[in-house]
């Protein structure tokens, strides 16, 4: 029979077929892998860079307020001039409710730091709440 395949013939044309469409399902797969890696790269370079441009406004915001700080007239030694609400940061170091104004003091300055610092709230919160969303009321509340 001449120009007839053999089966043999037609079984390994469709293994070499199979094959072939199993390669390029892989190299599909890859190539969606590669592109997902990218993304997520051009993600996290984006967060890092946003991380560190609120670090450097936290370190400009702490370096305004040592200026401030220094920049400002030295406390008077008149008594008329003092407060007599209460103790002061000027106070005496011995004073025992020196050390807790000052740490309320640094709280307060590191908090306000760390404030300055965020500048897209999105990009610190992974949840996306959804108008259409069937729990959003339940979040809103």
């Amino acid at each position: 029979m001449a120009g007839s395949v053999t089966p043999s013939a037609t079984a390994a044309a469709e293994a070499e077929a199979a094959k072939a469409a199993t390669e390029a399902a892989a190299a599909a797969a890859a190539a969606a892998t590669a592109a997902k890696a990218e993304r997520w790269a051009a993600r996290e370079a984006v967060a890092a860079r946003e991380r560190d441009a609120a670090t450097a406004r936290e370190r400009d915001a702490l370096v305004r307020v040592e200026r401030e700080c220094a920049a400002a007239p030295p406390p008077s030694d008149d008594e008329a001039d003092q407060d007599t609400d209460g103790p002061s940061l000027d106070s005496d170091p011995q004073d025992p409710n020196h050390a807790p104004l000052l740490h309320e003091a640094a709280a307060i300055a590191n908090l306000h730091a760390q404030a300055v610092a965020v500048q897209n709230v999105r990009a610190l919160t992974p949840t996306v709440l959804d108008v259409n969303a069937g729990n959003f009321s339940r979040w809103r509340d």
